[in-house]
């Protein structure tokens, strides 16, 4: 493959030189192993918010590049640049890549559309299905939703309270496009983000034919518009029929979180179109595993049909998010003293796939799949147990992945 030499990046800011100084270093130590590098994110679009938001850079190595080796190339990095770049880059080898691509067709639109190819040969987002605005809007939604808990931050710990207020920022920088500017409240930026969001939503295919199936109209003296009830694990989920910008300002979102001190460990504020949405196109392995309990209601989900091969689509993004994004950024960042806990932690994720196939072969009857090895005992060197981990991750996606496959085949 012929590749394009790197972009030189304008001086423009310390992030900049972050990003140039990243790309050079690495260009120069692995030659041809780095095959592309892509920025994506709010800074490829123009509204970094220093200080706050990462810099999200993706790294495409050949198939065996030694991930250890990408590690020692990172660590002067990110002790000169860490609290600019605020993360690692996302790390995948070619035979991921298009495998993410696949799985990931939001993100390989915004990349081919918005986000800035730094180095390698330009064909890797040539030919790109259609992007379905349901995917799109399912995955806003979803994240959406996770982001409302910040409007109750008394339920949360802390750092997840910091947590889902950053999220909420990010996302409402995201649909203005623009750096936030002021000290808006959670309430006010969440009232902003279903401003937008719920004209959009309601203009998709999908939710027009859900609304030709009428519902009962629960609701609560309370919360007015309030429909239904769900606990996820140990979240309250509050659906409502809409959310306007003044019902939200309107409400007393803390007395709300007081009232549920002792029945929760964190709110979801959704709709019911946003609740189908998000489950049906990002997350509808949380409706096969059953993890939504209803309480209280219409039980919206009751009649909600997921296709097997969307299943198997999740199935499959679960590991493969984990191989490029989550495992490089834990083991990129931590210190010596913290290998332990990674791999604990990850093998702990490998445990959570392994349980989810075992009720998706249970409810589906999809053939059973054993990685072709087990995963090093605890007397192997940490390394070891490392490649392990990323291993079984790849064979977990690829075995879903060839499931999608056979599907798409016999249909």
């Amino acid at each position: 493959m012929i590749k394009r030499a790197t972009v030189k990046i304008p001086m423009t800011d310390k992030t900049d030189k972050a990003i140039q100084s990243l790309v050079t270093h690495f260009s120069r130590k692995l030659g041809d192993q780095l095959e592309a590098v892509y920025l994506f994110g709010s800074h490829a679009r123009g509204y970094h918010q220093p200080g706050e938001s990462d810099v999200n850079l993706l790294l495409v190595v050949a198939d065996g590049t030694n991930i250890h080796l990408l590690r020692d190339l990172f660590r002067p990095i990110w002790q000169a640049y860490g609290e600019i770049l605020r993360r690692a880059p996302y790390i995948a080898e070619v035979t991921a890549f298009r495998r993410w691509l696949h799985l990931n067709n939001l993100l390989a639109h915004h990349l081919k559309n918005d986000g800035r190819q730094l180095l390698g040969a330009p064909d890797y987002l040539d030919d790109l299905p259609p992007l379905d605005p349901h995917e799109g809007f399912g995955r806003l939604a979803a994240e959406v939703m996770v982001a409302s808990a910040a409007l109750a931050p008394d339920l949360l710990a802390p750092n997840v309270a910091q947590e889902r207020l950053r999220l909420l920022r990010r996302l409402a920088r995201r649909i203005r496009g623009k750096r936030l500017v002021g000290d808006e409240t959670a309430v006010q930026l969440f009232a902003r983000i279903q401003h937008f969001l719920a004209p959009q939503i309601g203009r998709l295919p999908a939710i027009q034919a859900w609304r030709k199936t009428p519902l009962p109209q629960h609701t609560s003296p309370i919360l007015p518009g309030l429909q239904a009830i769900y606990k996820e694990t140990g979240n309250m989920v509050l659906v409502f029929n809409q959310l306007t910008p003044q019902q939200i300002l309107n409400t007393n979102w803390q007395l709300l979180a007081q009232r549920l001190q002792n029945q929760a460990n964190g709110l979801a504020i959704t709709t019911t179109d946003q609740l189908c949405l998000a489950l049906s196109y990002e997350s509808p392995l949380d409706i096969c595993l059953q993890r939504y309990e209803h309480n209280w209601g219409t039980d919206i989900l009751s009649n909600l049909h997921i296709p097997t091969y969307q299943l198997l689509r999740h199935a499959a993004r679960i590991p493969t998010d984990i191989q490029i994004d989550s495992l490089p950024n834990a083991y990129f960042t931590q210190g010596e003293d913290k290998l332990h806990t990674i791999i604990h932690d990850f093998q702990n994720r490998l445990l959570n796939i392994q349980l989810e196939h075992e009720l998706l072969c249970r409810i589906h009857h999809l053939d059973h799949f054993t990685p072709p090895e087990p995963l090093p005992d605890r007397k192997a060197p940490p390394l070891k147990r490392i490649d392990a981990i990323f291993q079984h991750l790849h064979w977990w996606a690829e075995h879903y992945a060839g499931d999608m496959a056979e599907l798409q085949q016999e249909t």
